[in-house]
């Protein structure tokens, strides 16, 4: 019987507002079946990016986010602040509804969205596991966390892999939450939250993360990669969500 072909996107914009535009129209296109399950590979340059339910002002250093150039976005689906810069890798999956088996514990459908990254991430020769609700961890450190939302007739899923991020933005920009940022002092951070390249203890390339990352989804799933491009449709709808959305200071800041 042969591999069923998931399409693949590595598709990424120096606009943080159209990053996260473009995350939204893809799970809209593929729950329309306009276009096949799709996954997604990409960066943002320097940017906050919080969770639809949660307070910028409770997340956010503002004062270090001008002083760093920061960015601050809010995307569809739910979870706390994440920073991106080039040195973090962000996976999105999106699989129209009737193709997946959906669990109806929360944590098990995390897992099992989940796994693709953690098989990718033991192919590097880390000791990666899942932890519930929804965070990747090597020997107990951090590396990954996951949101995701079923509507639109799609199952989607994203997460942030922290390739080689810069630990010292991050902790200035992110206010401390559950004392998880205390201080938000690089030791406290070192603590909780780890990087690829400093769990193989050298440097590692993005790309190289990338292989591995679609070899182990392709295993995870028993499905095959294809490359893709963006449809006529999809760049027109992420356009329109661009415009009415993602670039207003309403909707990143106004809750």
């Amino acid at each position: 019987m042969p591999e069923e072909s998931w399409r693949f996107l590595d598709v990424e914009y120096d606009d943080p507002y159209l990053n996260l535009a473009v995350e939204e129209a893809i799970p809209r296109k593929v729950g329309e079946g306009k276009v096949p399950n799709t996954v997604r590979f990409w960066r943002n340059s320097n940017a906050v990016v919080i969770g639809y339910f949660h307070s910028a002002k409770h997340e956010v250093d503002f004062q270090a986010c001008r002083n760093s150039g920061t960015t601050v976005v809010r995307r569809f689906t739910g979870g706390g602040a994440v920073y991106q810069d080039h040195g973090n890798l962000n996976y999105a999956i999106s699989i129209r509804r009737g193709d997946l088996l959906i669990p109806k514990d929360l944590s098990e459908i995390f897992k099992i969205l989940s796994s693709g990254a953690v098989e990718g991430l033991r192919m590097l020769g880390l000791n990666a596991e899942f932890k519930p609700l929804n965070n990747i961890q090597i020997d107990g450190r951090k590396v990954s966390g996951a949101a995701g939302s079923i509507r639109w007739g799609t199952v989607f899923h994203h997460g942030a892999i922290l390739v080689s991020s810069n630990l010292n933005v991050l902790s200035k920009v992110l206010i401390a939450s559950n004392g998880r940022l205390e201080d938000k002092h690089v030791r406290s951070i070192w603590q909780t939250v780890t990087t690829i390249r400093d769990e193989l203890g050298q440097e590692i390339s993005v790309d190289e993360v990338k292989e591995k990352l679609s070899k182990g989804i392709e295993k995870a799933y028993g499905i095959r990669l294809v490359d893709g491009v963006l449809t006529k449709e999809e760049e027109l709808l992420a356009e329109e969500l661009f415009q009415s959305k993602y670039s207003r200071e309403e909707w990143n800041l106004g809750r």
